[in-house]
Protein backbone atom coordinates (compact mmCIF):
# COMPACT_ATOMS: atom_id res chain seq x y z
CA UNK A 1 0.00 0.00 0.00
CA UNK A 2 1.42 3.41 -0.90
CA UNK A 3 0.65 6.68 -1.55
CA UNK A 4 -1.59 8.21 -4.08
CA UNK A 5 0.37 11.37 -5.38
CA UNK A 6 -1.61 11.27 -8.74
CA UNK A 7 -1.33 14.53 -10.60
CA UNK A 8 -4.69 16.78 -9.63
CA UNK A 9 -6.42 16.89 -13.01
CA UNK A 10 -9.92 18.27 -11.03
CA UNK A 11 -8.39 21.37 -9.60
CA UNK A 12 -10.35 20.85 -6.73
CA UNK A 13 -8.37 21.66 -3.19
CA UNK A 14 -7.45 19.55 -0.59
CA UNK A 15 -8.24 16.15 -3.42
CA UNK A 16 -6.07 14.15 -5.54
CA UNK A 17 -6.55 13.07 -9.24
CA UNK A 18 -9.35 10.02 -7.95
CA UNK A 19 -11.42 12.48 -5.93
CA UNK A 20 -10.18 10.73 -2.93
CA UNK A 21 -8.58 13.12 -0.01
CA UNK A 22 -4.89 12.66 1.21
CA UNK A 23 -4.35 9.86 3.88
CA UNK A 24 -4.43 11.27 7.29
CA UNK A 25 -0.62 9.96 7.83
CA UNK A 26 0.79 11.64 4.41
CA UNK A 27 -0.84 15.07 5.64
CA UNK A 28 1.25 14.32 9.31
CA UNK A 29 4.22 13.98 7.36
CA UNK A 30 4.17 16.84 4.81
CA UNK A 31 2.96 19.04 7.86
CA UNK A 32 5.88 17.60 9.70
CA UNK A 33 8.40 18.35 6.95
CA UNK A 34 7.17 21.91 6.54
CA UNK A 35 8.13 22.12 10.44
CA UNK A 36 11.52 21.39 9.57
CA UNK A 37 12.30 22.11 6.58
CA UNK A 38 9.78 25.19 5.54
CA UNK A 39 8.78 24.77 1.89
CA UNK A 40 9.44 21.39 1.46
CA UNK A 41 6.36 19.98 2.73
CA UNK A 42 5.20 22.31 0.04
CA UNK A 43 7.59 20.64 -2.90
CA UNK A 44 6.11 17.29 -1.70
CA UNK A 45 2.46 17.96 -2.42
CA UNK A 46 3.76 19.69 -6.43
CA UNK A 47 3.31 23.22 -5.16
CA UNK A 48 7.29 24.50 -5.91
CA UNK A 49 6.93 27.96 -6.31
CA UNK A 50 4.75 28.44 -3.21
CA UNK A 51 7.31 26.58 -1.39
CA UNK A 52 10.22 28.20 -1.90
CA UNK A 53 8.00 31.55 -1.65
CA UNK A 54 7.53 30.72 2.33
CA UNK A 55 10.90 30.03 2.56
CA UNK A 56 12.04 33.40 1.38
CA UNK A 57 9.47 34.99 3.12
CA UNK A 58 10.64 33.43 6.34
CA UNK A 59 14.58 34.27 5.54
CA UNK A 60 13.40 37.74 5.23
CA UNK A 61 11.52 37.97 8.40
CA UNK A 62 14.20 36.71 10.00
CA UNK A 63 17.02 38.92 8.34
CA UNK A 64 15.06 42.04 8.94
CA UNK A 65 15.08 40.73 12.82
CA UNK A 66 18.87 40.89 12.77
CA UNK A 67 19.60 43.75 10.29
CA UNK A 68 16.60 46.52 10.33
CA UNK A 69 15.08 46.20 13.77
CA UNK A 70 16.44 47.83 17.12
CA UNK A 71 17.41 45.35 19.56
CA UNK A 72 15.28 45.35 23.12
CA UNK A 73 13.40 42.78 24.94
CA UNK A 74 10.34 43.92 23.52
CA UNK A 75 11.75 43.08 20.05
CA UNK A 76 13.05 39.88 21.05
CA UNK A 77 9.87 38.94 22.99
CA UNK A 78 7.63 39.29 19.85
CA UNK A 79 9.97 37.81 17.47
CA UNK A 80 10.03 34.38 20.14
CA UNK A 81 6.68 34.24 19.21
CA UNK A 82 6.02 35.44 15.33
CA UNK A 83 8.64 33.02 14.55
CA UNK A 84 7.44 30.21 15.42
CA UNK A 85 3.78 31.47 14.40
CA UNK A 86 5.02 32.14 11.11
CA UNK A 87 6.46 28.44 10.75
CA UNK A 88 3.45 27.04 12.11
CA UNK A 89 1.87 29.07 9.33
CA UNK A 90 3.81 27.87 6.28
CA UNK A 91 3.06 23.84 7.78
CA UNK A 92 -0.60 24.43 8.09
CA UNK A 93 -0.61 25.92 4.61
CA UNK A 94 0.50 23.05 3.10
CA UNK A 95 -2.40 21.13 4.30
CA UNK A 96 -4.79 23.06 2.07
CA UNK A 97 -3.00 22.54 -1.28
CA UNK A 98 -3.87 19.29 -3.77
CA UNK A 99 -1.42 16.25 -4.19
CA UNK A 100 0.47 17.12 -7.38
CA UNK A 101 3.70 15.68 -6.91
CA UNK A 102 6.45 16.70 -9.66
CA UNK A 103 8.70 14.03 -11.16
CA UNK A 104 10.84 12.79 -8.34
CA UNK A 105 14.37 14.29 -10.35
CA UNK A 106 12.97 17.73 -9.79
CA UNK A 107 11.39 16.72 -6.57
CA UNK A 108 14.91 16.05 -5.43
CA UNK A 109 16.68 18.94 -7.01
CA UNK A 110 13.82 21.13 -5.18
CA UNK A 111 14.86 19.71 -1.83
CA UNK A 112 18.80 19.79 -2.55
CA UNK A 113 18.63 23.60 -3.85
CA UNK A 114 16.22 24.46 -0.33
CA UNK A 115 18.67 23.00 1.84
CA UNK A 116 21.62 23.89 0.65
CA UNK A 117 20.58 27.57 0.03
CA UNK A 118 19.17 27.15 3.97
CA UNK A 119 22.50 25.92 5.32
CA UNK A 120 24.26 28.35 3.16
CA UNK A 121 21.62 31.25 4.62
CA UNK A 122 20.70 29.86 8.20
CA UNK A 123 24.15 28.81 9.63
CA UNK A 124 26.05 32.02 9.06
CA UNK A 125 22.85 33.89 10.19
CA UNK A 126 23.17 32.12 13.21
CA UNK A 127 26.69 32.37 13.93
CA UNK A 128 26.33 35.87 13.24
CA UNK A 129 23.03 36.56 15.38
CA UNK A 130 25.15 35.03 18.30
CA UNK A 131 28.25 37.45 17.64
CA UNK A 132 26.95 40.46 16.80
CA UNK A 133 23.47 40.35 17.82
CA UNK A 134 21.98 39.14 20.92
CA UNK A 135 22.99 36.16 23.41
CA UNK A 136 21.42 35.12 26.80
CA UNK A 137 23.24 34.61 29.59
CA UNK A 138 22.89 32.85 33.32
CA UNK A 139 23.82 34.54 36.28
CA UNK A 140 26.18 32.32 38.47
CA UNK A 141 26.66 33.78 41.46
CA UNK A 142 26.16 36.84 43.75
CA UNK A 143 28.87 39.18 42.78
CA UNK A 144 26.08 41.62 40.89
CA UNK A 145 23.53 41.90 43.29
CA UNK A 146 20.92 43.70 44.24
CA UNK A 147 21.17 44.35 39.93
CA UNK A 148 21.35 40.88 39.17
CA UNK A 149 20.39 37.96 41.16
CA UNK A 150 21.45 33.86 40.68
CA UNK A 151 20.36 32.33 38.38
CA UNK A 152 18.63 35.42 36.57
CA UNK A 153 18.78 34.92 32.28
CA UNK A 154 20.05 38.09 30.73
CA UNK A 155 20.02 39.04 26.85
CA UNK A 156 22.92 41.15 26.00
CA UNK A 157 23.18 43.59 22.76
CA UNK A 158 26.18 42.25 20.95
CA UNK A 159 26.01 45.16 18.98
CA UNK A 160 25.85 47.97 21.29
CA UNK A 161 29.76 49.23 21.09
CA UNK A 162 29.71 49.29 17.00
CA UNK A 163 29.77 52.87 16.98
CA UNK A 164 31.54 54.10 20.72
CA UNK A 165 32.46 52.47 23.49
CA UNK A 166 31.04 51.31 26.98
CA UNK A 167 29.90 53.74 29.59
CA UNK A 168 30.68 54.23 32.67
CA UNK A 169 27.67 52.24 34.41
CA UNK A 170 26.85 49.61 31.97
CA UNK A 171 26.67 46.18 32.58
CA UNK A 172 28.69 44.16 30.22
CA UNK A 173 29.43 40.69 29.55
CA UNK A 174 33.52 40.29 28.81
CA UNK A 175 35.60 37.44 28.61
CA UNK A 176 37.62 36.83 32.36
CA UNK A 177 41.42 38.04 31.44
CA UNK A 178 43.05 34.90 33.16
CA UNK A 179 41.07 32.61 31.48
CA UNK A 180 39.01 33.50 28.78
CA UNK A 181 37.34 30.01 27.73
CA UNK A 182 35.33 31.96 30.86
CA UNK A 183 33.03 34.99 30.26
CA UNK A 184 32.26 37.36 33.78
CA UNK A 185 29.36 40.15 34.02
CA UNK A 186 30.18 43.35 36.15
CA UNK A 187 29.92 47.10 35.62
CA UNK A 188 31.85 49.67 33.92
CA UNK A 189 33.07 52.07 36.54
CA UNK A 190 36.55 53.28 34.79
CA UNK A 191 36.80 54.28 31.48
CA UNK A 192 40.19 54.69 29.09
CA UNK A 193 41.88 58.19 30.45
CA UNK A 194 40.44 57.92 33.88
CA UNK A 195 42.06 58.30 36.81
CA UNK A 196 40.78 55.92 39.47
CA UNK A 197 40.94 55.65 43.21
CA UNK A 198 39.58 53.26 46.02
CA UNK A 199 39.59 55.09 49.63
CA UNK A 200 37.95 53.34 52.04
CA UNK A 201 35.46 51.46 49.89
CA UNK A 202 34.03 54.78 48.01
CA UNK A 203 35.26 54.75 44.59
CA UNK A 204 37.08 58.32 43.32
CA UNK A 205 37.13 58.99 39.70
CA UNK A 206 39.07 62.34 38.70
CA UNK A 207 39.12 63.10 42.12
CA UNK A 208 34.81 63.31 42.49
CA UNK A 209 33.25 60.34 44.52
CA UNK A 210 31.56 58.33 41.74
CA UNK A 211 27.79 58.27 42.70
CA UNK A 212 26.38 54.57 42.89
CA UNK A 213 23.32 53.93 44.01
CA UNK A 214 23.35 50.68 42.39
CA UNK A 215 25.81 49.19 45.19
CA UNK A 216 25.48 46.79 47.94
CA UNK A 217 27.95 46.80 50.74
CA UNK A 218 28.43 44.67 53.75
CA UNK A 219 27.45 45.88 57.44
CA UNK A 220 31.51 46.70 57.51
CA UNK A 221 31.36 48.21 54.21
CA UNK A 222 28.92 50.26 54.56
CA UNK A 223 29.66 51.76 58.32
CA UNK A 224 33.50 52.64 57.12
CA UNK A 225 32.85 54.34 53.56
CA UNK A 226 35.31 57.49 53.77
CA UNK A 227 36.90 56.22 57.00
CA UNK A 228 40.69 55.45 56.76
CA UNK A 229 41.38 51.70 56.42
CA UNK A 230 43.74 49.50 54.98
CA UNK A 231 43.18 48.89 51.40
CA UNK A 232 44.44 45.18 50.17
CA UNK A 233 43.37 45.56 46.33
CA UNK A 234 46.33 45.04 43.79
CA UNK A 235 44.48 47.82 41.45
CA UNK A 236 42.82 51.31 42.60
CA UNK A 237 44.67 51.30 46.31
CA UNK A 238 47.23 53.99 44.65
CA UNK A 239 45.75 56.58 41.62
CA UNK A 240 45.51 54.45 38.54
CA UNK A 241 44.88 55.23 35.35
CA UNK A 242 42.63 53.39 32.86
CA UNK A 243 45.02 52.60 29.83
CA UNK A 244 43.46 53.23 26.18
CA UNK A 245 40.84 50.73 24.95
CA UNK A 246 40.51 49.23 28.24
CA UNK A 247 38.05 49.77 31.27
CA UNK A 248 37.73 49.31 34.75
CA UNK A 249 34.58 46.97 36.10
CA UNK A 250 33.42 46.15 39.49
CA UNK A 251 30.37 43.94 40.95
CA UNK A 252 27.69 45.98 42.25
CA UNK A 253 28.26 43.64 45.19
CA UNK A 254 31.30 45.02 46.91
CA UNK A 255 32.33 42.58 49.52
CA UNK A 256 31.50 39.31 47.53
CA UNK A 257 33.05 40.29 43.57
CA UNK A 258 36.21 39.26 42.14
CA UNK A 259 36.81 42.21 39.72
CA UNK A 260 39.38 44.59 38.41
CA UNK A 261 40.64 45.47 42.00
CA UNK A 262 41.54 42.10 41.71
CA UNK A 263 43.05 40.95 38.53
CA UNK A 264 43.40 44.49 36.52
CA UNK A 265 41.56 46.24 33.29
CA UNK A 266 39.78 44.59 30.67
CA UNK A 267 40.37 45.03 26.62
CA UNK A 268 37.48 46.59 25.10
CA UNK A 269 38.05 43.49 22.23
CA UNK A 270 37.31 41.23 24.73
CA UNK A 271 34.01 42.84 26.07
CA UNK A 272 31.06 40.19 24.47
CA UNK A 273 27.97 43.19 24.63
CA UNK A 274 26.19 44.75 26.83
CA UNK A 275 23.32 43.47 29.01
CA UNK A 276 20.28 45.23 28.88
CA UNK A 277 17.36 42.93 30.44
CA UNK A 278 16.27 39.89 32.24
CA UNK A 279 14.02 37.68 30.31
CA UNK A 280 13.61 35.07 33.49
CA UNK A 281 14.63 34.57 37.07
CA UNK A 282 14.75 31.40 39.29
CA UNK A 283 14.41 31.23 43.13
CA UNK A 284 16.47 27.81 43.72
CA UNK A 285 15.94 27.80 47.05
CA UNK A 286 12.32 28.40 47.04
CA UNK A 287 11.82 25.96 43.03
CA UNK A 288 9.63 28.95 41.62
CA UNK A 289 10.12 31.99 38.93
CA UNK A 290 10.63 35.39 40.38
CA UNK A 291 8.23 36.89 37.86
CA UNK A 292 8.62 40.38 39.05
CA UNK A 293 12.10 40.54 38.02
CA UNK A 294 11.29 39.12 34.07
CA UNK A 295 11.44 41.99 31.50
CA UNK A 296 13.57 44.14 33.97
CA UNK A 297 15.97 46.49 32.03
CA UNK A 298 19.45 46.78 33.13
CA UNK A 299 20.42 49.90 30.77
CA UNK A 300 22.47 52.89 32.79
CA UNK A 301 20.44 54.66 34.68
CA UNK A 302 17.79 51.81 35.35
CA UNK A 303 18.45 50.95 39.04
CA UNK A 304 15.67 50.21 40.22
Amino acid sequence: MGFDVSVNLSGTSGVNALGRRPRRSWLVLVFILSLVAPGAGHFLRGSLRRGFAWALALTGLGLAFIFAIPISFLTIAIFAVAGPLAILACALDTLWLSDAMPPWKILLVSWAALLVAGWLVQEPLKSYSRTHYARAFTISSGSMEPALSKDDYVLTNNSAYRAGGPQRGDIVVFKYPLDEQREFIKRVVGIPGDHIEIRAGQVIINGSPLDEPYVRRGNSGAANVGQPEHCGYAYGCDLTVVPADAYFVMGDNRDNSQDSRHWGFVRRDKIVGRAFAIYWSWDGERRWPRLERVGKSLEAGDHG
